[in-house]
This record gives C-alpha cells, sequence and structure tokens, in this order.
C-alpha cells in the first residue's frame, strides 16, 4: 500500500512542474520574420541592417526549437553571455565596415596634429581675448546663441531631427573651400555663408570639414536644450580602416554613459572624382553599439567646459573624465535583471 502511495506522490509531483521562462538572448538574420520567432516579451532590442539581437524570456523547449531555425543567427542564456559578446560586437562592427571606410575619404586632410593645432588655435585668438569663463580657444566655436543656430534649433525637434539636419552638411576639405591647411568657421558663418563661397563645389548648400559641423552639432543641441554637461565636442585621433588622423566629432550623455556620434557621415565631395559623394544616412546613435574607431583623444569641449585629456587640465564635471564606449556589454550583461 505505502509504494502505490509513493507512486501516486511523484505521479502528481511530476505533473505539477512549472516550466520557468529564463532571460536568453537571440540574434536573429534581418532579413527573417524574426517577430514571429520571439517567444517572450521584447526586452531589449538592437538592430543594424544584417542583424536584430533580441532579449526575451524563453523555457528551455522553446530556446532548443529556436536553436535549430535557419534565422537564429547565435543565442545565449544569462550564464552564456560573457562568451558571445565578443562575437556579437566584431558582428556590428564589420556591418559598419562600410561606412568606416566612407570616411576615410576625410581623415587625411581634416585636423592638424594636436601640436600644430594648438598652436594654430593660440595664435588666432590670444587668451586675453578671451571672455569670462572661457578657458581655451576651442570653446570659442561652440555658439549655441548664433542666431543661425537659434532658427534652425527652433525648426528642428530633438537630436534625432536635428542630426538629420546635419547629414544634409556637405564634407568639403579645407584646402578646397579654403586654400588653407586649417581654418575654423564659427557656425554662423558655417550655417549662413559657406553656401555662397565661390569656392564651394555644391552651390547652395551647407558645406565644411569635421571641426565646423562638430562645433555646429554641439552649438544646436545645447540650444535645443541639452545640458552642458551632455554634449560635447571630441577632438583627437581616428582609424578609418586604416587611415589615421585628426578628428572631430561629438558625444552625448545620457543616464551616465557617453557614446559618440559622427558628424560627417552624410555626403562628401570627392577632391578625385569632382563629384559630391551620397551617404547611407544612419541615426544618430549609431555609435551606441558600434564600436567608434578612435585611437586618442585630445580635449573636450563646448562653450561652458574643457578638459586637456593629456593632463586632465579644465574646469569640466567629473562626468567628463569617463569615455564613450559602446553599450553592447554593458546592455547584455544587465539584460538579466530587467524586469
Amino acid at each position: 500500500m505505502r509504494w502505490l502511495l509513493l507512486v501516486l506522490l511523484l505521479f502528481i509531483g511530476g505533473c505539477s512542474i512549472v516550466v520557468t521562462p529564463m532571460p536568453v538572448i537571440f540574434q536573429f538574420d534581418s532579413s527573417c520574420s524574426w517577430e514571429e520567432l520571439v517567444p517572450g516579451e521584447v526586452r531589449l532590442q538592437i538592430e543594424n541592417d544584417d542583424f536584430v539581437i533580441i532579449g526575451t524570456d524563453a523555457t528551455e523547449d522553446e530556446i532548443l526549437e529556436l536553436k535549430e531555425d535557419e534565422c537564429v543567427v547565435r543565442f545565449g542564456r544569462p550564464s552564456q553571455l560573457q562568451s558571445m559578446i565578443g562575437d556579437i560586437q566584431a558582428d556590428l562592427d564589420n556591418s559598419s565596415l562600410d561606412n568606416i571606410k566612407r570616411m576615410k575619404k576625410s581623415v587625411r586632410q581634416d585636423v592638424l596634429d594636436r601640436d600644430d593645432l594648438v598652436r594654430e588655435l593660440e595664435d588666432l585668438h590670444p587668451n586675453e581675448s578671451w571672455p569670462g569663463g572661457v578657458i581655451a580657444a576651442y570653446q570659442l566655436y561652440v555658439t549655441p546663441t548664433a542666431p543661425a543656430v537659434v532658427d534652425l534649433s527652433t525648426e528642428s525637434d530633438g537630436i534625432s531631427e536635428i542630426y538629420a539636419e546635419g547629414l544634409s552638411w556637405i564634407w568639403v576639405s579645407e584646402q578646397v573651400l579654403n586654400g588653407v591647411d586649417e581654418l575654423w568657421l564659427m557656425p554662423q558663418e558655417f550655417l549662413v555663408n559657406t553656401p555662397h563661397y565661390a569656392s564651394n563645389p555644391a552651390p547652395g548648400f551647407v558645406v565644411s570639414d569635421c571641426e565646423d559641423q562638430a562645433n555646429a552639432l554641439v552649438s544646436l543641441l545645447v540650444a535645443d536644450g541639452y545640458g552642458a554637461e551632455d554634449v560635447r565636442v571630441v577632438l583627437g585621433l581616428v582609424d578609418f580602416d586604416g587611415y589615421v588622423g585628426g578628428h572631430a566629432w561629438v558625444e552625448v550623455q545620457e543616464n551616465g554613459r557617453w557614446f559618440s556620434v559622427e558628424p560627417t557621415m552624410g555626403p562628401y565631395y570627392d577632391e578625385d572624382l569632382g563629384i559630391v559623394v551620397d551617404s547611407f544616412p544612419v541615426e544618430y546613435d549609431y555609435f551606441k553599439y558600434h564600436t567608434y574607431p578612435a585611437e586618442e583623444v585630445w580635449f573636450y569641449y563646448n562653450a561652458d567646459y574643457f578638459l586637456d585629456l593629456s593632463d586632465m587640465r579644465g574646469n569640466a564635471p567629473p562626468s567628463w573624465r569617463k569615455s564613450a564606449v559602446s553599450w553592447l556589454e554593458d546592455d547584455l550583461t544587465g539584460f538579466e535583471g530587467r524586469k
């Protein structure tokens, strides 16, 4: 009798097993109808042209079933995430190679080397001419109160629209536009007058090189309402597919984390071909998850703050000592606790 009771209890216990979903990351081929395959609520989503990364919940049976689906590039349970993060980051970065190769055209002729740039701007703007609060000449070129900046910011709604406007600016080398190796333009000059320069190879369009586009973009973001502590111009070295040189770009801080924003992802003037080459537009947050190819950072600045990374001299807030890196590892490893 006792053994019959034991068998009955085991049978009842086996029938009452609860199948608990667990957090899991799937990497789907974006050409598939991946939305139909996700077994639970989408709690993390990272997309590019080639694939989409989804964080969701799934039972062991659902995971094993999806494992065999040709749309699944890879998947990982929480205990497996560390081993797959590098592979996913590599996939993201490989998918960005075309954009990086396009940008290498400009880095050959963009910003001067660090020491030459320092001398150039200090000669042009002796520090006794700086207004109160400015501690570096670079800051003079971020002008959120300039009329053209204010007007353009009121026509745009948020960073996405401002960045889309920036993608209409055409990169033209300093030598073509100004006939010199280095000449920084104030945002007012850049936005209003460059379309009418006799040297402009694309008449009617706003044109110039990286630092003018970066300074104007930060000016617009501050005019639109970004706090000065949350947006900065960066000067440093980049490696665009083997071409290493001085460059200016932008970084934005959201919820305590920085990411890079590349203002020169729009069209560029190819001097060899004598034509404007169109771009493939990307979203402003493209480099949240793609690795920005910075080799060295020299300075951070905007109209209010400045930081020299060589000796940490400046008046920038403590958050400016943080670098912009891909958010991928943080978001994937932190996914398990997102409920």
